[in-house]
């Protein structure tokens, strides 16, 4: 059995080939040049972009490229699974399912299963690492399959943004929410909800966000890991990792980059926070 992913779990390609699945690359637009997630362009790389006023596109990953990951993957295995990043924030997951019908009128004795994670960013990869943990494990099918379904459904993303401008122009605020908020310290505290981001509340100050995420984390039984993903933000990433040590019965809590196609997105400054519910 084979695992198929792509760029938005922020798992290194490095980390996802050890894994002993595929990775696949979205595409980041800067000044009219596309380049390849992770591939040809580094979060650092988008970050300084943003820095400089520049706002970077993103594109999905086509299917015909997902024809030809499909086919290779067909080589070692016929058996194959696609967990794709969340269908209510890219249409890549579409391709996806585009491609797998091209695929199984070429190779109709292959098992291809399109699974949409409803989640992005390390919410994503965490669900991502556990179906790899799983098919490494020699389970059937069925069993990570419905595993995959379980993670679904426990994961939690939990996140910030430093500027809410960024978020303004993007069309997931209001220019005159944003321009208040930034005046009084508002910062929103929102969430992945169906695939969709949701915004659920908002708090002045960084120390009001973190104290309700513990908050969350206790109140949905949160106790084995965590992981942090941030934007240029790595010291607000560790006073998050302090306070959940601190405050939760969560014992291994991991800090990596914001990927360069979630990046951007959501701008410099953001601190997102990973975790399953229930101790699942």
């Amino acid at each position: 059995m084979k695992l198929i992913v792509d760029s938005c779990t922020d798992i290194p390609f490095k980390e996802i080939e050890a894994m002993n699945a595929y990775p696949i690359a979205l595409k980041v637009n800067i000044d009219g040049t596309d380049y390849l997630d992770q591939l040809e362009i580094s979060s650092k790389e988008v970050s300084e972009a943003v820095t400089k006023g520049i706002r970077p596109l993103t594109s999905q990953v086509n299917p015909e490229r997902f024809a030809d990951v499909f086919r290779e993957a067909l080589k070692d295995d016929n058996e194959i699974i696609y967990l794709g990043f969340s269908s209510g924030l890219s249409g890549t997951f579409q391709s996806s399912v585009i491609a797998r019908d091209m695929i199984m009128e070429e190779f109709p004795e292959a098992d291809i299963t399109v699974i949409d994670s409803h989640s992005a960013s390390y919410g994503y990869g965490m669900i991502a690492e556990r179906a790899a943990k799983y098919i490494n494990e020699g389970l059937s099918k069925e069993q990570v399959l419905k595993n995959i379904e379980q993670d679904k459904n426990t994961i939690r993303h939990l996140f910030t943004v430093n500027d809410l401008d960024y978020l303004a122009k993007g069309g997931r605020l209001s220019k005159g929410q944003a321009f208040l908020g930034s005046l009084l310290n508002i910062k929103p505290l929102l969430h992945v909800e169906d695939g969709k981001l949701v915004p659920i509340e908002k708090y002045r100050g960084m120390r009001r966000i973190y104290k309700r995420m513990t908050e969350l984390m206790n109140e949905e039984g949160a106790n084995v890991e965590a992981h942090i993903t941030h934007s240029d933000a790595l010291d607000l990433a560790e006073d998050l990792k302090k306070q959940i040590l601190k405050d939760t019965k969560v014992t291994d809590v991991k800090i990596s980059d914001i990927g360069p196609t979630i990046l951007s997105h959501t701008g410099n400054g953001t601190v997102a926070l990973f975790y399953f519910k229930r101790g699942e």
